[in-house]
């Protein structure tokens, strides 16, 4: 099986999914093309013409190039529907395709589906953690020995103790902490805020704020980018994808990473004006 160094869900459409999947080959994909022309049965001027002409691959073809690219489910269902949508013969036949392909998009936007979060603590609890930034504070400053304690995270927070444990108190009794001969350690339960929610603006606006504030007082790995760019509307689903593939990364690598010994927050924005 090839390993994939570019997403399909990135492309438009599948000649270019299919040319820089090429190129992405060992060797530039010196041979990939006869490859592939051994696969769907057919000359490699053909598959030339497919990659650069008028030419398309037909459904069954490309059901047959998934299993040699190495396509999962979802990205062989997704490399199907842009072949379809670029054989369909009239408007009508190709805004159905369209639809299909974008309710693809959205189902991996959704990142409650996409990182698998599996227990939350209850829609009533969240208003309060989510009321302020200090609560997820908190929560995740406990993941770290060294402020396991009401004194320690006091301290660190320029909280007085009564407030500390006001909020250590809220986490143990939602299963986000507990409490360990004097310490707080993380609890069992999850929590996800999905974009549905009302509480949503307020807990984006939390971290704006503070990003905010950050600013104010920059410490040496903190990185603050703001841009404005005018680009084809086609284009912005392939840099959501970037941003979602960058949030998954960095997932992984704060999932691994042990032990802990720095609180960091990160915030991705995309928007239209």
């Amino acid at each position: 099986m090839n390993m994939k160094a570019v997403s399909i869900f990135e492309y438009g459409d599948y000649k270019s999914y299919l040319r820089a999947w090429i190129n992405s080959q060992p060797s530039k994909g010196r041979g990939k093309k006869r490859q592939l022309a051994q696969i769907v049965k057919c000359h490699s001027t053909y598959v030339s013409q497919i990659l650069h002409g008028s030419a398309d691959l037909s459904p069954e073809q490309a059901s047959l190039l998934n299993g040699f690219m190495g396509h999962n489910s979802q990205e062989a269902r997704f490399f199907i529907l842009l072949v379809q949508r670029a054989r369909a013969g009239n408007k009508s036949l190709r805004e159905h395709f369209e639809i299909q392909i974008q309710e693809v998009l959205d189902s991996r936007s959704a990142l409650r589906n996409r990182l698998e979060i599996k227990k939350t603590i209850e829609e009533k609890d969240q208003a309060t953690y989510y009321s302020s930034w200090l609560y997820p504070t908190i929560h995740m400053l406990i993941t770290m020995p060294e402020f396991q304690t009401r004194d320690e995270l006091s301290k660190h927070l320029h909280l007085p103790v009564s407030k500390v444990m006001e909020i250590l108190s809220f986490l143990v009794a939602m299963g986000l902490a507990e409490e360990q001969s004097g310490k707080f350690v993380s609890g069992r339960m999850n929590i996800y805020l999905g974009d549905n929610s009302p509480l949503i603006s307020k807990h984006h606006t939390n971290w704006r704020m503070r990003a905010v504030q950050s600013l104010d007082v920059p410490r040496m790995h903190d990185l603050h980018y703001s841009s404005l760019a005018t680009v084809n509307s086609k284009d912005i689903p392939a840099v959501r994808e970037i941003l979602v593939k960058a949030i998954e990364q960095i997932r992984a690598i704060v999932k691994a990473s042990s032990p802990e010994d720095a609180l960091f927050c990160y915030n991705l924005d995309l928007f239209g004006l």
